[in-house]
């Protein structure tokens, strides 16, 4: 069974950044692990996140799906999540899904600090967390949380299982058919293209997002040209 290992520490001259580091495999068993941490970072106003890649050798399309699906609100709240010093078949996936032009990425965490406007220096200060009883267990999904000093600590209550049904909810039957109608045309057409045919007159769906066609795409087991592109010669 595969294992993730989840350790939150501080940063920034307020301690106002969360560096949550990562070991392990991100896939479907494991990723509401790591979606349950920044769902409870969000739920303490905590918008400045930082994701350590550098010991995970795997993501899965559920696992970047994490990544991006709380973005916008992030946002909205003057923060942002940004992901450092993936190894290179984890970034080849990142850039063959098109998430660079979603989230931002650093060789080192220090760069990833400073991009928020704070200082590089890392005070070492751990989020202590209460976690829920199935975050505590060993193996598959368990969190290790560091014990330096309480100073700046983040105090969590219990963890929140989250909505999955409001990240990946199903597309109106309009919009599948002329998804599909543009794939069978242009299977290698990049996300952003796809969104940018849907939103020409010829489509008519002005209001639609990237998110929107990544979701249709990710339910359908299509998030790669090359899966496009051979069912595309089914249809």
């Amino acid at each position: 069974m595969d294992e993730i290992k989840i350790s939150l520490s501080a940063a920034g001259d307020e301690n106002e950044i969360t560096l949550i580091r990562v070991d392990g495999v991100i896939d479907t068993m494991t990723a509401a692990e790591l979606e349950k941490v920044i769902n409870s970072l969000l739920e303490q106003n905590r918008y400045k996140i930082i994701v350590d890649l550098a010991g995970v050798t795997y993501i899965s399309s559920a696992g970047w799906g994490i990544f991006i699906s709380n973005i916008r609100e992030i946002r909205q709240q003057h923060g942002d999540l940004k992901l450092a010093r993936m190894i290179p078949n984890v970034y080849e996936i990142f850039e063959l899904l098109e998430f660079d032009s979603i989230l931002k990425t650093f060789d080192d965490l220090d760069d990833a600090k400073r991009d928020f406007g704070e200082s590089a220096s890392d005070h070492g200060l751990s989020i202590l967390t209460k976690l829920s009883p199935t975050m505590t267990e060993k193996g598959a999904g368990s969190v290790n949380s560091e014990s330096a000093g309480t100073n700046g600590a983040v105090k969590t209550e219990e963890i929140k299982e989250p909505n999955k049904d409001k990240a990946f909810s199903t597309p109106s039957i309009n919009l599948d058919k002329k998804i599909r109608s543009i794939i069978k045309r242009d299977p290698f057409l990049s996300i952003n293209g796809i969104k940018k045919q849907l939103q020409s007159e010829s489509y008519g769906e002005s209001s639609v997002s990237w998110w929107d066609v990544f979701k249709w795409l990710y339910s359908h087991n299509l998030t790669s040209r090359k899966s496009r592109y051979h069912l595309s010669k089914k249809w």
